[in-house]
């Protein structure tokens, strides 16, 4: 029984069995597919065990092709062991592979670890003399006969596959998706057509089962390897959804922050624009703050000097009023272009409208305009600056004089004034309604741009101020305007607190 690897590697001491063809094919197919699944997914556990389950089958199936193919009974010996060890191997990783299938390699590593120590313990003592009792010569070729010890390696076998059938049974019962559940039956009938391969042990004992063992380790590669194709199939397509959700999502985000950046780059070139405004209006302001300065001193100094009954100490002390009024608006002008801090505090909007509306009575009758304010009475408190809020108020209302100066003789010039509270957004809003000729849309859409202007005369910065100075409030100024509609100005203001279940009184004034 002594051959020498010279022996082993000779053609002359082989023929080509038909038998043998199948065996040989199989084997190929099972490295080829082990290998394809592995790369796959290189990291997979169950992978790798699969591909150690397709080589040890691939070991069997080229010994025993190689055993039928022998010329020599000592030749078909030596290719005998190497067929014993690939069905032992082959038992060891199918409870390997039903291991890493069930999720199980936590609780049975060391199991894995002791059945692969003992197949290499056993691959040792398969050259025993009892482990062979003869070659045994077939129609198909030779074939060892069992020895008294082959038991031994039954029954590891025997019990590999036993305790393989086990943990995937097991696996049946536990709660799992319907996914899962498909795959763990699938696997289940696999391992059990699988195991009928081992049957080829009993051609030891002279009960052939030929083609039996390669057909059910083809049908078992096969069918596994479809199904790892199919899965990852379904994997990469799940992937590539997620990933398009992804890119979707990654696509609108950016689309949002492209839009805050438009966004934030119109705020900042009407930030610019209010700079200039700034610049100009600080020029302006202390050009005109001297002789205003004066005017005060003169028309002070004249009022101390006059005598009380003087039928013009009236129109002095009115004079001396407004221009102190003057005084303080261009301070406070002055600290606004500074950047100041706005004095806020809880104020009545209607206190505003109405001290407003008091310095403007004499233009508004000089004009010829009848007005109404139209006040609803105990509104919430605005925190807000209340003389900013005044000046607000008078340029809206200056503008409306000046757009009905240009109607018609004859034609009636009337403002309305109303103040509500919009309980649904906790508002105060207040509302300049004229009967001027009114605003084209593509010039009412350019109303509160700095420097633009309908007038030949003034530089086009009281509206755009106007909108500064509310938005600085937390609010908003909205123009509604059509040609030959006149002109509504509408002021929205946040309250502090809303007002719930205030009968709210509207008074004309």
């Amino acid at each position: 029984m002594n051959i020498t690897p010279s022996d082993v590697w000779a053609f002359k001491n082989y023929y080509l069995n038909p038998y043998s063809i199948a065996s040989f094919l199989v084997a190929i197919l099972a490295l080829i597919f082990g290998i394809f699944i592995q790369r796959l997914e290189k990291t997979s556990s169950f992978n790798r065990s699969l591909l150690y389950f397709y080589a040890s089958c691939a070991v069997w199936l080229v010994g025993c092709g190689m055993v039928v193919n022998s010329h020599y009974a000592s030749l078909a010996f030596f290719w005998s062991y190497v067929l014993f060890m690939g069905m032992m191997l082959a038992a060891v990783t199918m409870f390997h592979l039903s291991v890493t299938l069930t999720d199980q390699w936590d609780q049975q590593r060391h199991f894995v670890y002791v059945f692969y120590l003992l197949s290499i313990i056993l691959a040792m003592f398969i050259r025993h003399p009892d482990f062979f009792d003869e070659m045994g010569e077939y129609a198909f070729g030779f074939y060892p006969r069992a020895g008294p010890l082959q038991f031994v390696m039954l029954f590891f076998i025997l019990l590999c596959l036993l305790l393989s059938l086990l943990n995937v049974i097991k696996y049946n019962w536990r709660p799992k998706d319907s996914w899962e559940q498909r795959k763990v039956r699938f696997f289940t009938l696999a391992f059990l057509a699988v195991s009928l391969s081992f049957l080829d042990l009993l051609a030891g004992y002279d009960l052939l089962f030929y083609p039996l063992g390669y057909m059910a380790i083809l049908g078992f590669v096969v069918s596994i390897t479809c199904f790892k194709i199919k899965v990852f199939y379904d994997q990469s397509k799940r992937r590539a959804r997620e990933l398009e959700q992804e890119i979707d999502s990654k696509t609108r985000e950016i689309s949002k922050i492209v839009e805050e950046l438009r966004t934030t780059q119109l705020k900042l070139l009407e930030t610019g624009k209010v700079s200039a405004l700034a610049s100009l209006s600080a020029g302006i302001l202390h050009q005109i703050s001297q002789p205003i300065t004066a005017i005060h001193g003169f028309v002070k100094f004249i009022k101390k000097e006059m005598p009380p009954d003087q039928p013009f100490y009236k129109p002095i002390c009115l004079m001396e009023e407004q221009s102190v009024y003057l005084k303080e608006m261009l301070e406070d002008l002055m600290e606004l272009i500074r950047h100041r801090e706005i004095r806020k505090e809880q104020i009545d909007v209607n206190v505003s409208i109405q001290r407003a509306i008091n310095l403007l009575t004499d233009e508004l009758r000089i004009r010829r305009v009848d007005w109404d304010l139209i006040l609803t009475e105990d509104l919430p408190k605005v925190y807000a600056d209340g003389v900013h809020l005044q000046q607000v108020f008078m340029n809206i209302v200056i503008n409306a004089i000046q757009a009905m100066s240009d109607l018609p003789r004859g034609s009636r010039r009337y403002l309305k004034i109303t103040s509500e509270f919009a309980k649904q957004k906790n508002q105060v809003v207040v509302t300049f309604e004229d009967s001027g000729p009114g605003l084209p849309p593509e010039v009412a859409s350019q109303i509160f741009e700095p420097f633009f202007s309908t007038k030949t005369t003034g530089a086009g910065i009281g509206l755009a101020l106007c909108k500064d100075l509310i938005a600085e409030h937390g609010g908003n100024i909205e123009l509604e305007s059509s040609p030959g509609s006149g002109a509504t100005f509408v002021i929205r203001l946040p309250c502090e607190n809303g007002r719930d279940g205030i009968n709210f009184n509207v008074q004309k004034v």
